[in-house]
Order: C-alpha cells, then structure tokens, then sequence
C-alpha cells in the first residue's frame, strides 16, 4: 500500500487530483499522471471507478464469423496490472508497479520521464512498434489499427496508438508508452486468416525464428505487379 499523502498528492475544493511537489500532466482516459522533475519519473493514478472498472482493454466482437469489430471495453485491477507487466517485457517504455494506494481506490505506477515524439509521427510509431515486435493484422478487423505481438505463450492485441501514446526515451529512441491490449481468443484465428498469419509471424518474431514480417508481396512475381 502507498500513501498519498507521501507523494503529496490531495485534492482541490473541486474533488481534483493534485500533488504539493509533482508537476500535474495531461491524463488520459485510463489515468491522471504527475511528474516528479527531480528525479525524472512519472507517476501515473489509475482510479477505480464505481463499477469496479480500473482501465481499459481491447475486444473483439464478431458480427460475422468473418469479420470482427475493435472495441474498448472496461478492464478489473488484474486485467490492468498484467497489461502494464506484458507491455513492459514486450518492449515498451519501462513501468514499475508501485502499488494501490492506501486509499484503496487507485494503483499507483511508474514511468522514466519521456519526450515528445519527433516530426515523423508515422516513422516513430512503426519503431516503436517494431521494439515490441508487433505486426499489423491485415483484413478482417475493423475499427482501429491493430497489431498484435506474442508474449509468454500468448498472442495479444495491441492498439490505442494515437499521438499521445507514442514518444521518445532519454536516448531518443521512439517507445509505446501507452497502449491498450486484450488477449486473442484462440477461437478467432479460425474465423481470421489475417489475423493468423500475423499471430504465428509474430510469435517466430519473439522466438527468433524470423527476422522480419513477411511483405503484402511476398511471392508475387515482379512481372505480374
């Protein structure tokens, strides 16, 4: 458990988040950050909502058995702890969990502090993913741009991969350091060939077997294009 009041954060006359000693930041849909310039670190509140709600996660929901839909549904505390533990042995920007607060009503994590993406939003991004060696599913998923990449004998969806969730490391290096994820049902790859392929190319990816995706033109003949 981990106080509040030690990292100095309290609340205003209008119910909202503060902090005595850390730079309040720009949250998300997920949590409120605040960073600590000294020691270069971000801090990041999750709150539990009145649902029982703590973050979100990716779904697939089928219309068809052919075709499926992204949707960003609720996740429970769990759900978000092992999403914050996969993304960071994924490859992503490194997160610490520090602990639900003393409150109860909010887990409390830890970022290095990052920098803003460079001019080539697009560019970043493809690096960044690729550090995570995830690839892009191509056909059957509508609804977001969605890779997927394989970690601890699982294949996980990955998106939410908008402007504020891709930046740079004190290195410069490009890093996800948000992202949404949700786990591919087993029962979906049959449905999906798309999503197959990039599953399995992505799980040799992981292991080391391939050294990149495979290309839209992968044995097409020249002369034929």
């Amino acid at each position: 458990m981990v106080s509040l009041e030690a990292l100095g954060i309290g609340f205003d006359d209008e119910d909202h988040l503060t902090s005595r000693f850390l730079r309040p930041l720009t949250g998300g849909a997920e949590a409120k950050p605040f960073a600590d310039d000294q020691r270069g670190v971000v801090y990041k509140l999750f709150d539990l909502r009145d649902s029982g709600a703590l973050g979100k996660k990716i779904l697939l929901q089928f219309g068809n058995p052919w075709e499926a839909d992204v949707r960003m549904v609720d996740a429970v505390l769990f759900e978000t702890m092992e999403k914050l533990a996969v993304l960071h042995e994924a490859g992503a920007h490194p997160t610490e969990i520090i602990g639900l607060a003393d409150s109860g009503d909010y887990l409390i994590v830890k970022q290095p502090m990052a920098q803003p993406h460079g001019p080539d939003l697009d560019e970043d991004r493809r690096v960044a993913v690729a550090a995570m060696k995830a690839l892009p599913v191509r056909g059957g998923i509508r609804g977001g741009d969605l890779r997927v990449f394989w970690l601890a004998g699982k294949a996980w969806l990955l998106g939410d991969l908008h402007r504020g969730n891709v930046m740079r490391d004190d290195d410069g290096v490009p890093t996800i350091i948000d992202a949404l994820i949700g786990e591919v049902p087993p029962s979906a790859l049959g449905s999906l060939p798309a999503l197959s392929k990039a599953v399995q190319e992505a799980r040799e990816m992981r292991e080391g077997t391939r050294t990149r995706p495979s290309d839209l033109f992968d044995g097409v003949n020249d002369d034929e294009l």
